[in-house]
């Protein structure tokens, strides 16, 4: 390994233990009594400003997270963020409470996803990024890596299959 090379997985490693500790301070802040319907979204996926106007715009607490979103016969329909205590965020479609259509999810490990989501699940083509670099652009089936797609590491090596 080059001197490079070390430097990176020394900054990423680095970058990894802030995110730890970011996360751990904001599952000490969490309280679904002070949380409203503010939010600045992570990805593109909608206009959440918009969807806020919306006449079926509400709010839906769960013991360990959070909807802001579209709301049909009490169920999440339409575009929706869920914000979960343990800091994961899902930004995207819902159809009958599931995560449906094209979404992006962040993990509280760092990773994140962004594709086709069926029935709560990656299903379709995505994109998974490892929070240390690594990206996997491909088919997915019921949230697992299935069919045709293209692995890059962090050091310049590959996978095509």
């Amino acid at each position: 390994m080059d001197e490079e090379t070390i430097k990176a997985l020394v900054q990423q490693q680095k970058d990894a233990e802030a995110r730890a500790k970011a996360n751990a301070e904001e599952q000490g802040k969490w309280s679904l009594d002070n949380l409203s319907v503010g939010y600045t979204m992570e990805s593109n996926m909608f206009d959440y400003e918009q969807i806020k106007e919306s006449e079926t715009f509400g709010l839906k607490k769960y013991n360990d997270a959070v909807y802001r979103g579209e709301i049909e016969v009490q169920k999440r329909e339409g575009y929706g963020v869920m914000v979960y205590r343990k800091c994961r965020v899902y930004e995207g479609q819902w159809i009958q409470d599931y995560r449906e259509g094209k979404g992006y999810e962040r993990y509280s490990n760092g990773n994140k996803y962004e594709g086709d989501f069926k029935r709560g699940k990656a299903d379709g083509k995505g994109v998974y990024n490892w929070a240390n670099g690594e990206v996997y652009d491909g088919e997915w089936k019921a949230g697992v890596k299935d069919g045709y797609g293209m692995w890059r590491g962090i050091f310049g090596d590959s996978y095509l299959g």
